[in-house]
């Protein structure tokens, strides 16, 4: 745009010669040619073409030197074409001679109007040129902070979900070593109590003793269901699906199986138990049925649900899930309904289950 602008200032200034001299016929086809070359060099930033177009018109100003009246413009063309170089000298020299024979019988004042006209393109030029090499290094440089932002926020995500992930193994660990010390220690010792007591309350059958005996076993027998619940508990919060998925495709040795893990909250537990018994029956399924070379295992999740894919590229049975696989099937059905899920089994160029079960609201 600003490069319109500055030739549209260019003619501006070149037709300010029509109130030293009048406007002929000549002059009108000069000024409806220089614009023509003006424009196609506008268009076409190639260097040799412009050295063509820029010749012709020197050639013309040859015959016709009135046509030394557009230099100005054609100036700020030939600069902006590129064409100032050491290379092409022998055109800046060869320009200036067809100037100076050009303007050989005008008047002083036409030939400093002339030279001003080009001072001025040149000025023009490297304004319009300084611009437009700052607005690329601006634009260069926006599109790298965006992308550099972009690079940040995710490395950024990354580590937030490698350190989600640590400090959520690192719980699971806890978990579990309070629950084998619970286990170990603490539940051991109230067996022996128990046990201890039964004893005690065979051996003292006095009425006085047969009852406080009786209140300290009902109080041990509450502690220890107590723990149980809470071992339990931990437990199941201590399970790992991904470490537990990971294993199980370590532990399979039928065919190679490609895992893709793309969780990032641990689902409940509930779901974790059914997902790791639907990979165990699936991996069993693949082993003694499908004869596959190649198994894929897919756990992801979604904003509103879990989604596992278990195939392979085995043999399958052409779309009827055979009969032998029933009772895991139907094992593996009543499990994903239970959570309110869908399982879709194909059988057609090797095996699929898709489930996907639903987030709890």
């Amino acid at each position: 745009m600003n490069r319109l602008i500055d030739k549209a200032l260019l003619l501006l200034y070149t037709l300010g010669i029509c109130l030293l001299m009048p406007a002929d016929a000549l002059f009108v086809s000069f000024f409806f040619l220089a614009s023509a070359c003006s424009c196609i060099l506008e268009l076409s930033r190639q260097k040799r073409f412009s050295l063509m177009v820029l010749g012709g018109y020197g050639l013309t100003i040859v015959f016709f030197p009135q046509g030394i009246l557009f230099c100005p413009l054609l100036a700020y063309d030939y600069l902006s074409a590129g064409l100032l170089s050491r290379k092409n000298l022998w055109v800046l020299l060869l320009t200036g001679l067809l100037f100076c024979y050009s303007v050989s019988g005008s008047s002083a004042f036409t030939v400093y109007y002339l030279l001003l006209g080009m001072v001025l393109g040149g000025i023009l030029w490297f304004r319009s040129s300084s611009y437009e090499e700052l607005s690329q290094t601006y634009k260069k440089a926006r599109d790298d902070s965006f992308e550099y932002t972009l690079l940040l926020k995710e490395k950024n995500k990354t580590l937030i979900e490698k350190q989600n992930y640590e400090i959520y193994a690192a719980t699971l660990k806890e978990r579990n070593r309070i629950a084998r010390e619970i286990h170990d220690h603490v539940g051991h010792m109230l067996s022996r109590a128990i046990l201890m007591t039964g004893a005690m309350k065979t051996v003292f059958r006095e009425p006085s003793a047969a009852e406080p005996l009786s209140q300290l076993e009902d109080t041990l027998n509450t502690a220890m269901n107590n723990i149980r619940e809470s071992v339990h508990d931990l437990h199941d919060e201590a399970v790992n699906l991904k470490e537990t998925a990971e294993n199980l495709v370590a532990d399979f040795h039928s065919c190679p199986v490609s895992l893709e893990y793309d969780i990032s909250c641990p689902p409940p537990p509930e779901v974790r138990y059914c997902m790791i018994a639907v990979l165990k029956e699936g991996l069993s399924n693949i082993a003694a049925h499908s004869q596959a070379e190649q198994a894929w295992i897919t756990l992801r999740e979604h904003p509103g649900m879990y989604q596992l894919i278990i195939r392979d590229n085995g043999v399958g049975t052409g779309g009827a899930v055979p009969e032998t696989h029933g009772i895991g099937l139907s094992n593996m059905k009543e499990r994903v309904e239970a959570l309110n899920g869908s399982i879709h089994i194909q059988a057609e160029n090797g095996f699929r289950i898709f489930i996907t079960i639903p987030k709890s609201k």
